[in-house]
């Protein structure tokens, strides 16, 4: 997803970073559901979050757009984990392992299931334009938005070997979507984004759900990888729309 500075220079910088309100907050799953029983375990990961924008209005999709995240994940005892990830978006994940071997002692065979719900944020921002080229500064004008979600998901994993899980969820979002468009002149206004350069406000009340599966490899005790196919149906701005994503990612626990 496109994203323009809050303050813009010149017409032509503005013109550059020509963009539409839109929603996109990733795909990324790659929740495993063995948790560590014992608490400050810890694992690290970075990765690939591909996403599906959806753009306000009538304006045509955007093909697929691909991020970096990292993340990071603490057990906390009693089946319990605690997950932080910024990319696309911020979220903040709990876990719970409701049965099955925890991670530590997972054999060939083992059939886990874990329930989570996490907490999405993120703050967009860019400049919509009539035209592409040859525009006057009333022709233009800024936008940001932010995004508040809360995710529920169900997982169930079962190990095909020591160093091989396969596990899958099932998930379902919800939250909104408050933005506000701006003047891209700053007369009678201290900064772009301030309250007396607002032109006018929009809102909207989404919605997401899907499946993935994922696969995950230990390379060694301490780096594994994983890779996911995420299949999803969202509805943004009365627009329903079908994706099918790839992710991945590298994690080191210690």
């Amino acid at each position: 997803m496109k994203k323009c500075a809050a303050a813009l220079a010149s017409l032509a910088v503005l013109t550059g970073c020509n963009s539409t309100p839109e929603a996109d907050t990733g795909s990324v799953r790659l929740d495993s559901p063995e948790v560590h029983s014992q608490p400050f375990n810890v694992k690290l990961a970075i990765g690939l979050d591909k996403g599906q924008p959806i753009p306000i209005g009538d304006s045509p999709l955007k093909s697929n757009d691909t991020g970096l995240y990292v993340s990071g994940e603490m057990s906390l005892g009693a089946g319990f984990s605690a997950k932080y990830q910024t990319g696309k978006a911020v979220k903040a994940t709990l876990k719970y392992q409701l049965s099955g071997q925890h991670a530590e002692t997972a054999q060939a065979g083992n059939l886990s299931h874990a329930i989570t719900i996490g907490y999405l944020s993120d703050h967009e921002s860019g400049v919509e334009s009539k035209e592409q080229s040859n525009l006057l500064p009333s022709d233009n004008r800024a936008w940001e938005l932010d995004h508040d979600l809360i995710d529920i998901a169900w997982v169930t994993g079962y190990r095909l070997s020591e160093d091989t899980l396969l596990y899958g969820s099932v998930f379902y979002q919800t939250g909104d979507i408050d933005g506000t468009y701006y003047r891209t002149t700053y007369e009678g206004c201290n900064e772009q984004h301030a309250a007396e350069c607002a032109l006018s406000h929009f809102s909207d009340d989404g919605s997401a759900y899907g499946l993935s599966l994922s696969l995950e490899y230990a390379f060694t005790k301490r780096f594994l990888g994983s890779l996911e196919v995420v299949h999803s149906r969202s509805n943004w701005f009365n627009r329903n729309e079908d994706d099918t994503l790839i992710n991945g990612n590298i994690i080191y626990q210690f």
